[in-house]
């Protein structure tokens, strides 16, 4: 007998689009890790908005530091509910971290959002998709690939994505604002 899948709705707001992924253009190069985060109900998943984490080392001092500010300053319906990537080649370091992560979580709904390169008509742009970790939970998102696309198109063209701000950065600079609100 097979087993039947459960479906959850996913509804991802384009300031996680805009975050994630000029994030990724900012540190194209370099494999990029951020969070996302929302809140998940019984059939419902809200991604509501990301932060991006580290775009070139990690250490679990770093990793643990950032993970407590951004918890600190969450309200109380919203929490960590996964994990976005962004792999510059097939090194995987971020996706190590991201697993790690995604399994303290400690959710059978964690999201994952893979960020990667894909070509419409000749042109490289770029694409975000929800992966299951959980064999038995099937996504139905909520909007389309092109939305993706589009939503951070004009931002990359006024050159927006050289002003985002990760952990990284702030942690080389304090005064840099992670939470990159000049999006919104």
């Amino acid at each position: 007998m097979d087993q039947q899948l459960e479906q959850m709705s996913v509804d991802i707001q384009k300031i996680v689009y805009k975050k994630a992924m000029l994030h990724a253009c900012k540190y194209s190069t370099e494999d990029v890790i951020g969070i996302l985060i929302g809140q998940i109900n019984d059939k419902n998943i809200n991604i509501v908005d990301a932060y991006p984490l580290f775009h070139s080392r990690v250490s679990l001092n770093t990793l643990e530091v950032s993970l407590d500010i951004i918890s600190s300053e969450l309200q109380n319906d919203r929490k960590i509910i996964g994990v976005y990537e962004a792999k510059a080649n097939s090194r995987g370091i971020m996706s190590e971290i991201g697993e790690e992560m995604l399994k303290n979580i400690n959710q059978k709904q964690a999201i994952l959002m893979r960020i990667s390169q894909i070509e419409v008509d000749d042109a490289p742009i770029l694409n975000a998709k929800i992966v299951s970790l959980n064999e038995n939970v099937k996504y139905v998102i909520n909007s389309t690939s092109a939305l993706e696309w589009w939503v951070i198109q004009d931002r990359l063209k006024a050159g927006l994505h050289w002003k985002i701000v990760d952990f990284d950065a702030h942690f080389e600079n304090v005064q840099l604002n992670f939470r990159n609100q000049y999006l919104e």
